[in-house]
């Protein structure tokens, strides 16, 4: 009873200096609302954001992966321009389109495609006045049998129209609304350009691609086939790359094997030559984005880290003006028969009590911001369970401990002089 009696007290007491000293335990309050403020909203986007990249990457299997002629994680962007002598980049011969058949016959493979990724580029689809920014990609006609999403309406392009170099092409839901609005968009014709480079194709089939965070910052899509992209666009030869999706029995290790021995086939290596490619899996790339989210996260903590020093000295500085306020209180607690460990706890509680309500309120605001992302924004925002737990134990943590040394000044205070003082 003594324990919860303490505790009780501790926290009707410091509710009562929250009446008394309104500026600063506002301020007290504001540091640690600050602090996990932060905490909640980057925790919320950040496992927001890493889910979404999950779901990117997962469709396609995490066994899928992609041939480049370089290795992309060997460019040191510190050191200034790219050397075209030295760098990889230029000097790996490009790949060739065609290897994606050779590749595709190797028995622990599924299928392989051609792909030119062209997102970002400056390309635009338009019908007469109507025009949208597009994510442009030049594909293999297998490419549905290793990425994944739905036809809507239409069809997927065929073997023979990518080899005949077919102007035909595929977009998603958005393109077709934004360009034909109510109006059906299949045996119609759009221009596909960049600047005043341009061409006219037919659309066959209406695609939704799977849903991902990164769709939904980039709405409008256009697939073409890869010859295709080739012929009407003239996509650089380093842009190309291959898809690859092993057999469904077969491991990624046995897949990879397989197809860095074809392709050494296929560049003319002998034993002992360096390859001159290199694979990109999804592993690798989930790796890169944790680091980036890593950084993230320590940014998280140093920003919240902030929040909760400011708190904290406002914690010891109220706290120090308690202990003032209250000296003949305390000398008479101790001349009745408390002990140094009875005064020290009921202070360490109302430091606690102080930081706490400021994490509740912090949890608070930051969850309506967290609601507010989802419903305003692209961003997807989901609030873990250890980031609730983690803001109240650091709230906690901080009025403990910013507040253990008021508290040891308070338990130190001699009966009789504290008896004394005016």
């Amino acid at each position: 009873m003594g324990f919860v009696s303490t505790i009780t007290e501790g926290i009707a007491v410091a509710f009562d200096s929250l009446g008394a000293n309104k500026v600063r335990s506002g301020l007290t309050i504001l540091g640690v609302t600050i602090g996990v403020l932060v905490v909640m909203v980057m925790a919320a986007v950040i496992t927001g954001i890493n889910r979404s990249f999950s779901d990117l990457v997962a469709p396609n299997g995490m066994t899928t992966f992609n041939v480049v002629h370089f290795d992309f994680s060997s460019i040191d962007f510190t050191a200034g321009p790219l050397d075209d002598a030295e760098n990889d980049f230029f000097r790996n011969p490009p790949l060739k389109p065609e290897w994606a058949k050779d590749i595709a016959r190797i028995p622990e493979i599924r299928s392989a495609a051609a792909m030119v990724d062209l997102a970002g580029s400056g390309y635009e689809a338009s019908v007469g006045s109507e025009r949208v920014e597009i994510s442009l990609y030049g594909v293999g006609a297998d490419y549905l049998e290793i990425s994944s999403g739905d036809i809507i309406s239409g069809r997927w392009f065929t073997q023979l129209e990518a080899d005949r170099r077919a102007t035909v092409a595929v977009i998603d839901s958005a393109t077709a609304v934004g360009l034909f609005g109510s109006r059906d968009p299949l045996g119609r014709d759009i221009r596909v350009s960049r600047r005043s480079e341009g061409s006219r194709v037919r659309v066959i089939g209406v695609y939704r691609p799977p849903a991902n965070l990164f769709a939904g910052l980039a709405t409008h899509y256009v697939w073409l086939p890869f010859p295709t992209a080739d012929k009407v666009l003239r996509v650089w030869d380093r842009q190309v790359g291959l898809l690859v999706r092993p057999d469904a029995d077969t491991d990624l290790e046995t897949a990879l094997d397989a197809t860095r021995a074809r392709m050494r086939q296929l560049r003319g290596l002998k034993p002992g030559e360096e390859d001159d490619f290199a694979f990109i899996t999804s592993d690798q790339i989930m790796s890169l984005w944790g680091q980036l989210t890593g950084i993230l996260f320590a940014a998280m903590v140093g920003l919240s880290s902030i929040g909760l020093l400011v708190g904290g000295v406002g914690v010891i500085g109220i706290m120090m003006i308690s202990v003032t306020e209250r000296t003949r209180e305390i000398g008479l607690r101790k001349a009745m028969g408390s002990r140094r460990r009875d005064i020290m706890w009921q202070f360490l509680v109302e430091a606690a009590t102080l930081t706490l309500l400021g994490g509740a309120t912090g949890m608070l605001i930051g969850g309506l911001l967290v609601w507010g992302v989802n419903q305003w924004t692209p961003l997807p925002a989901v609030v873990p369970l250890w980031s609730v737990a983690a803001a109240l134990l650091a709230s906690i943590l901080t009025g403990v401990g910013f507040g253990l040394y008021p508290a040891s000044r308070a338990a130190a205070l001699d009966p009789i002089e504290a008896l004394r003082h005016e």
